[in-house]
């Protein structure tokens, strides 16, 4: 493999570490817009590198690419899943404190009240 092709991956490894500390945060603080607009630059960037890697015939897996952008960086469940299990206790107490922010988020997803 050449030098560029080594730096390329080591760029995209790079990449999908900080999108994904990225994710987590705003998997902790939905309503966090910079934490937002991180994970969407790190998926928009990714998602282009790949669809130039195809273009040009390359095998994006042999730069680490082969993962699911979309359920990985744009979605709430995937980042929730990387922390340890909480009980029920700890998930009501959570929505008490946070109810109207998680109300607000939902509101957003879903373009209406509920």
């Amino acid at each position: 493999m050449s030098f560029e092709q080594t730096l390329l991956q080591e760029w995209v490894r790079q990449m999908l570490k900080n999108a994904r500390r990225h994710q987590r945060k705003r998997a902790r603080q939905p309503s966090n817009d910079y934490e937002r607009g991180a994970v969407n630059a790190y998926y928009e960037m990714l998602k282009s590198l790949r669809n130039t890697l195809e273009t040009f015939g390359q095998d994006f897996r042999a730069y680490g690419l082969d993962v699911d952008l979309e359920e990985e960086l744009l979605s709430l469940r995937r980042a929730g899943r990387r922390g340890p299990r909480r009980s029920i206790r700890d998930v009501a107490g959570a929505w008490k404190e946070h109810e109207q922010e998680v109300r607000e988020e939902l509101k957003e997803i879903l373009g209406r009240e509920w």
